[in-house]
């Protein structure tokens, strides 16, 4: 069964209809012709064609026998007009049928408005998808972060800056394919699951395969030992981009599943690899974002200039006065305690020398390279010939990260195997993050693997380009599960069914004013009565009086109590005089975020979103000339509502979970209480 009082209810009966009445809600084809963009760019030659456009509808506007509606779709917008006159079909009436968010087909040609703008004359139009959920109002779009992420298509949806973001990160990747391709490089792929997870310094995510009833992990590095493999097997250049995965904490610049890209080169070393990256960086920032100057996270980055070499240990002792190669465990640890850093264990001397590095890292703008690190830190990098306690090893640092690593790889299977050993005491010690013992590519290095280098970087980078969190430029970031909806279904709701309040109206009046001294306090108590009862007649709510005193009610404490115990005891009052218990439950709920309290039925949804609403409408008569409310416009009210410094103590948070609460568009919700107000405005 539908929802009866629900806008989502009321688009599936106009589905119903239009199914009924004119044709297919959900055509399986269209017969496009020509896309907006194309259109608006070769918009004069068109203007004696018929066209045939389809896209999202976003506004529609009636203006007596004339509608104007915007057409949406990947390549941009455009204003459609449709006219009792030129529409041959449907039929004019039938247009109720359409809504905004709905997927349509529209005919016509294109036509110039006697205020200049480029529009369609539209003589057919088709539906193609019936949207049965509104949309958020377009100029507000989702506020709240988690609700963006839930609801990521209706983010991008509503916000184009959002949907360029990610173009732009297409490009990124393919500049990045493009630039390897062109080099020389062959790109491969690799296993994802593996029986030994190898490659990079991090825990892995654990699986099961029935079919072997094998324990299989997801690959931490983006094939590192496979593609060394492939050195031995004889391939020369490889790179492999794809998604890898790793069992850690969540953080503003880490993900646990995300994208990375790793190339290996044979009878190459670092420094050939390191000239090869800073041209990749180069070429893949200007395809991507035109520009090699940048502010990330506060810092200025330039790009363009010669990247410096920045020295591991002098950086250190530099920083903290410790040299970490001739300082022992304990001095290390000691050193981590000193600055606050909890080495979380007996980690071992490479772990402490990475936490000290980090410590440091913070302070540096780059774009440097970082060089000469410790062999504790690289246990897969070749030792430097003249400093065997030293790696042939290279970091990208940015803005205070690491966003980029690469060296001459370690090919003698006798030192590969004792620093395999060497993580694997590290393990049994405790370091979840220290690597296993891989025999089978000891066995691989064995047959004989030329002096190779890999170089890897993840898109971490972009994010740091964007100076974003990596979770929001990512396309749908993982969520928990989302708890049952907290949106009750109307049909079963109480407060929609007839209700004895158990005071009436002129006694909750009277009561109202023995208890609320201050003129404007009432004021807003006596609107808050009437939108409410606006509310219950749009939800086809029993009792629209019992709804009236709930927002007649709702500070009756207000001027008698601290702000941390308003609502509690004005809803424990109700309750000694015998006011109705979902009237009571209402009027404690509408102070549900002081309280920690989420709204139930429909009446405390209602008044929880909407009772502030008020006092923005009052202020915002109160700024018109002639400080009526019945000249006040939705476009004022929303402009208004947007500019977060008019009426500082309207919770715009709670008025824009309207959608989420209630299923109603924040437009749509803010019209309502304003005319009801503008109605009855001489109630209050």
């Amino acid at each position: 069964m539908t929802e009866p009082h629900s806008e989502r209810s009321v688009r599936i009966a106009k589905a119903q209809a239009y199914q009924a009445n004119i044709g297919p809600t959900y055509p399986s084809d269209s017969h496009r012709s020509h896309t907006v963009g194309q259109v608006l760019h070769r918009f004069s030659e068109l203007t004696t064609t018929t066209v045939v456009l389809a896209g999202r509808i976003r506004q529609w506007r009636e203006h007596g026998k004339l509608i104007f509606a915007h057409l949406e779709d990947a390549t941009g917008r455009m204003q459609i007009a449709l006219t009792q006159t030129d529409l041959k079909q449907p039929t004019y009436k039938e247009l109720s049928y359409f809504d905004v968010a709905d997927i349509v087909e529209v005919t016509g040609k294109p036509f110039t408005t006697q205020k200049g703008e480029r529009s369609i004359l539209v003589e057919r139009i088709v539906m193609l998808t019936k949207a049965v959920q509104p949309l958020p109002d377009e100029w507000f779009g989702l506020q709240d972060e988690e609700q963006r992420y839930r609801q990521r298509y209706v983010d991008m949806l509503l916000n184009p800056e959002l949907r360029a973001m990610f173009l732009k990160k297409t490009t990124f990747w393919n500049s990045i394919r493009q630039f390897l391709l062109s080099a020389g490089f062959m790109e491969v792929e690799t296993p994802v699951l593996e029986t030994t997870p190898g490659g990079a310094d991090a825990k892995p995510f654990v699986t099961h395969h029935n079919a072997l009833d094998l324990d299989l992990y997801l690959r931490i590095s983006m094939g590192e030992l496979w593609q060394k493999r492939l050195m031995v097997a004889g391939f020369e250049k490889t790179f492999e981009i794809g998604r890898q995965f790793r069992n850690e904490g969540i953080s503003a610049e880490h993900l646990q599943d995300y994208t990375q890209m790793e190339f290996y080169w044979a009878y190459a070393n670092y420094n050939d690899t390191m000239d090869l990256v800073e041209r990749l960086y180069k070429h893949v920032i200007q395809q991507t974002f035109g520009t090699l100057q940048f502010t990330i996270k506060g810092f200025s980055v330039d790009f363009s200039q010669p990247w410096p070499h920045l020295d591991y240990v002098t950086a250190i002792k530099d920083q903290l006065g410790v040299d970490v190669l001739a300082s022992n465990e304990a001095e290390l640890a000691a050193k981590c305690r000193s600055l606050q850093i909890d080495p979380k264990g007996d980690v071992g001397k490479g772990r402490l020398m990475d936490l000290l590095w980090k410590h440091c890292r913070k302070q540096i703008a780059g774009p440097v390279f970082l060089v000469n690190h410790p062999v504790e830190v690289s246990p897969l990098a070749k030792r430097k010939a003249d400093q065997p306690q030293l790696v042939e090893r290279y970091q990208v640092i940015i803005a205070g990260s690491e966003l980029g690593n690469g060296y001459t790889e370690l090919n003698d299977p006798v030192d590969q195997a004792q620093r395999f050993e060497g993580q694997a005491a590290m393990r049994a010690a405790g370091d979840e993050e220290a690597q296993m013992h891989d025999f089978d590519f000891v066995e691989a290095l064995e047959h004989g693997m030329p002096p190779t280098s890999g170089f890897g970087m993840s898109e971490r980078l972009f994010s740091f380009l964007m100076d974003k969190s990596i979770r929001e430029c990512v396309l749908f970031p993982l969520l928990r599960p989302k708890p049952s909806s907290s949106t009750a279904t109307p049909s079963a709701d109480a407060s929609l069914a007839e209700i004895q309040p158990g005071i009436n109206q002129a006694a909750a009046l009277e009561w109202m004013k023995e208890e609320v001294k201050d003129e404007n306090l009432r004021r807003h108590m006596l609107a808050t009565e009437i939108i409410m009862q606006a509310w219950a007649k749009h939800f086809q709510a029993v009792s629209p009086e019992a709804w009236g005193i709930a927002g007649l009610l709702h500070d009756i404490d207000w001027e008698k109590t601290e702000p941390a115990q308003h609502s509690l005891i004005g809803a424990d009052w109700l309750a000694k005089r015998g006011v109705h218990p979902l009237i009571v439950d209402a009027v404690r709920e509408h102070n549900g975020d002081m309280h920690k309290l989420e709204p139930k039925t429909i009446m405390s949804k209602a008044l929880f979103c909407m009772e502030q609403v008020t006092g923005l409408i009052m202020a915002a008569t109160l700024v018109r000339p002639d400080k009526d409310v019945r000249g006040l416009q939705l476009a004022s009210l929303k402009k208004k509502f947007k500019d977060k410094a008019f009426a500082k103590g309207v919770s715009r948070h709670n008025v824009q979970r309207c959608q989420e609460l209630l299923g109603v568009p924040l437009d749509d919700a803010l019209q309502l209480c304003l005319t009801a107000m503008q109605t009855a405005y001489d109630r209050y």
